[in-house]
Order: structure tokens, then C-alpha cells, then sequence
């Protein structure tokens, strides 16, 4: 029997399997398009969410980070503590014999909390020592010493901070970090005179001072990353200001490049400067520094 022209064609030719076939796959990829389509370009715009390239360098994303370093540090200012029934007298690093070149030594510890924040914990030690015969006379903390005196001096600094930064831009390679925080200066000067009996060498007279100050600080952080293993950091802080009997002023410049050994381990030199002045009203007078310290650093890093 005769199938009628123009009648409903049965598809039982291998051709039209293959025709019906790619009509499938091709339906396929444009609804796979549309998908793909969604996810890039509405959902983010929905949610908020911005898609950013892999980090080049692992310290834009550790989380964890802890520092062990040394500087090398040339040591140069002057200090006072002045007692109201005697003159006002500033002594000179020089002048009191102190080794103006120090090895110090400092920890830190790092927290990045999200992709935002993140939190330094800092410990900072220096400790130097001279001898010297007094060429003039002058006085210190309320006890009087004379020219030709033998002198015997230490110095110590011990620099404790703690800080919080916001970071304000960041990228695959680099991040810029702005906030501030607070610095304790430990600062304690011991002055001996020493006298010879015999075969001995004895303590005639002594004074010391310490002085302990909270300084707060503006700080401005900066990381690039030239490659997965090297970057070059930068860190600027700067703050004069008021609190309470105490009055001064901090400036601090750090640069540095590091390098990453392992995932985990890494490390830096780098050259800091800084400058502290500081100055404590008492009830009976006052004491106060004005130092520089300045020098290569040196330091490893561990982080996770």
C-alpha cells in the first residue's frame, strides 16, 4: 500500500538518528552557556562577590605568621633626668662612653584575620654598656658626679608594640595596609662611678632611671611580590602626641626584601630607622630621651 505524499515521515534512516543527535548536543551546550553565564555574571552581582585571582606570593594569604630577627644598630641621642633643686644637664651617648654600634634582637607574631585585618605582636631588645673618665662635671636622677670621675654606664631599651592594621587595597601581588597601635618604651639608664682600693675596683656612687612610656602610632604597610619566593615590604609609622605627664614623638621607616625558602619558611634584610623623643613630667623634675637608632636587620620567618 502506497505511503500519501506529504504524510508524517517515520525517522528509521541512520541520518536522521545522526540529525536528532546533534540537535541534542547542540541544545545541550547552549544550555550549558546560559549556565555558565549565571554563575560568572549575576550570581556574584547577587551575593557580592568579587572574583579575584590566586594570590602570587604566600604571605598575601598566611594566616599565621612568626619573625625572629637581629639588627644591627648605631645608637646616637641624648639623655636627662633632672631633679628641680639642681641644673638642668643633657648627656651626650658619646659623652658617657656608651658603644654607640649594637647587636639587638626582636620576636613578632602575626595574625590575618580574614582578607581584611590583621594583627602584629612585637617584642624589641637593646642593651649597651661604656666606660669612660668624666670630662665635666654634671648630675643625673638627683645624684652629682665630677669630672675625672671613672664612669660606668648602661643603657637599656626594650620597645614592646602592639598593632592593627586594615588593609585598603590588595591584589594577586601586592596589599596596602593602613591603622595604628600602641608602642611601650622600657627605658632604664644605670650611671656608676668606680673607685680603685688596692687591688679592687669598688662603686663610689650610683643612679638610675627608668622610664616607661606608652607612645601610640599611625602605621602605613606595604608588600609586593615580584615573583612566588621574592617580594619587597615596606613599613612607615609616625605619631607625636600627649598622655597623661608624658609628651614626645616616634618616627619609624623600615624597607626590606624577602625570600621564600620552603611553603613555610622564609626570610628578609632589610634597613630601619627610627627616632624616639620622649619626654616624662615628675613630681620633683623631669626625664626624658631624644635617640636615633638606625641599621641593616636580618630575620627568618615561619608561617602557616
Amino acid at each position: 500500500m502506497a505511503r500519501p505524499v506529504g504524510a508524517g515521515k517515520i525517522c528509521d534512516t541512520f541520518d536522521c538518528h545522526v540529525r536528532g543527535l546533534m540537535v541534542n548536543v547542540l541544545s545541550e551546550k547552549v544550555a550549558m552557556k546560559k549556565l555558565n553565564l549565571l554563575i560568572v555574571f549575576v550570581l556574584p552581582g547577587l551575593f557580592g562577590l568579587q572574583a579575584q585571582a590566586e594570590p602570587l606570593h604566600p604571605q598575601l594569604s598566611t594566616k599565621h605568621m612568626f619573625i625572629f630577627g637581629a639588627y644591627r644598630q648605631t645608637f646616637d641621642g641624648n639623655i636627662y633626668a633632672n631633679r628641680d633643686n639642681l641644673p638642668e644637664t643633657k648627656l651626650n651617648i658619646d659623652g658617657l662612653g656608651i658603644d654607640n654600634t649594637e647587636t639587638s634582637f626582636m620576636a613578632e607574631y602575626r595574625y590575618r584575620l580574614g582578607n581584611k585585618w590583621m594583627f602584629t605582636f612585637g617584642a624589641y631588645k637593646f642593651d649597651t654598656e661604656g666606660k669612660i673618665e668624666a670630662g665635666r662635671d654634671f648630675n643625673f636622677d638627683g645624684v652629682e658626679f665630677f669630672a675625672g670621675a671613672r664612669l660606668d654606664t648602661n643603657v637599656s631599651v626594650d620597645t614592646y608594640i602592639v598593632e592593627a592594621l586594615y588593609s585598603v587595597y590588595k591584589s594577586d601581588r601586592a596589599q596596602v595596609l593602613v591603622g595604628g597601635g600602641l608602642h611601650m618604651f622600657d627605658f632604664s639608664v644605670s650611671i656608676k662611678t668606680k673607685v680603685v682600693v688596692g687591688d679592687e675596683e669598688l662603686t663610689d656612687s650610683e643612679s638610675s632611671d627608668d622610664l616607661l612610656a606608652p607612645l601610640p602610632n599611625l602605621r602605613l604597610q606595604g608588600f609586593y611580590a615580584l615573583s612566588p619566593r621574592w617580594a619587597l615590604a615596606a613599613t612607615i609609622g609616625w605619631l607625636s602626641a600627649s598622655y597623661n605627664d608624658y609628651s614626645g614623638s616616634f618616627t619609624y621607616l623600615h624597607a626590606r626584601t624577602t625570600y621564600r625558602f620552603t611553603e613555610r619558611f622564609g626570610g628578609s634584610i632589610g634597613y630601619q630607622f627610627v627616632d624616639v623623643e620622649l619626654d616624662h613630667d615628675k613630681a620633683n623634675g623631669e626625664a626624658g630621651v631624644d635617640i636615633q637608632f638606625e641599621g641593616p636587620t636580618v630575620s627568618i620567618s615561619y608561617s602557616f
